[in-house]
């Protein structure tokens, strides 16, 4: 398949952990969430390691975590939270060790998926209902220089299995021309 895992970058609530899951079982590959990683090596909730580290200490565990995951040997579906990408040279280390798939979803769609989940979700909990959807409109267009540099995107509206083959086998190609 090539070199190097797979890479899911995207806004929260644009189903990187979902629909990573199912990338990864229909390409027949290990599968690890970046949140779920640094939850486990720190024995924090996310909302703990904010409130104890702050954001920059959150995404400086986050950071290393990504890099523990990219040196093993063995290719794997990794989702990673929203601000990954965002944080120093993580994207272009990401686009240097593996394949980059964003997960594209437009903001009117992701309000009412973040609505009912704002208390696990440090960086939005205390965006009021009426604010939310303006708040994530401009979050995202902050972000989508980082996000844009993904070697593929995908519409992630809608994760159907049609469009998850289709996936996989856009990553297919991307990895056999870079071989």
């Amino acid at each position: 398949m090539g070199k190097g895992s797979i890479y899911i970058v995207g806004y929260m609530g644009a189903g990187k952990s979902s629909g990573g899951r199912r990338l990864a079982r229909t390409l027949n590959v290990p599968f690890v969430d970046t949140d779920e990683a640094l939850m486990a090596s720190s024995g924090m909730e996310v909302s703990e390691i904010f409130n104890a580290h702050g954001e920059l200490g959150f995404r400086k565990m986050e950071q290393q975590v990504l890099r523990e995951l990219s040196a093993l040997d063995d290719i794997r579906v990794v989702a990673t939270g929203g601000g990954t990408p965002c944080f120093e040279d993580n994207m272009d280390y990401m686009l240097s060790h593996g394949t980059v798939v964003y997960f594209k979803v437009a903001p009117a769609a992701l309000v009412p998926r973040l609505m009912a989940k704002r208390k696990n979700r440090p960086l939005i909990e205390q965006v009021s209902e009426d604010a939310l959807p303006g708040f994530i409109e401009q979050h995202m267009a902050e972000r989508e220089v980082h996000y844009g540099q993904a070697h593929i995107t995908v519409d992630a509206d809608a994760l159907d299995g049609a469009r998850l083959d289709l996936v996989s086998q856009m990553i297919a190609q991307h990895r056999a021309s870079n071989l």
